[in-house]
């Protein structure tokens, strides 16, 4: 008998988690990508440093990814 056999494989991923990851963060990720393009956009036409526009674009992408990913509230 092999060590293989004896190992437990794991259980597959849950299809909730599966969608999660090939669909939610995908599409998050996405989002954050046109906030900071925009905010370097801004940036650029108001002539602000591009170090500041990326700072204030990482500021949105954390607002926006809290603001999506909130923990559910569970009832007690």
């Amino acid at each position: 008998m092999s060590v293989g056999a004896m190992i437990d494989q794991p259980a597959p991923p849950s299809p909730l988690k599966v969608f999660i990851n090939q669909t939610v963060i995908p599409q998050a990720i996405d989002a954050a990508g046109a906030v900071e393009s925009a905010a370097y956009a801004l940036g650029e036409q108001v002539k602000a440093r591009p170090i500041a526009a990326i700072a204030i674009a990482g500021l949105l992408g954390l607002i926006v990814g809290r603001a999506l990913f909130r923990p559910a509230i569970t009832p007690e």
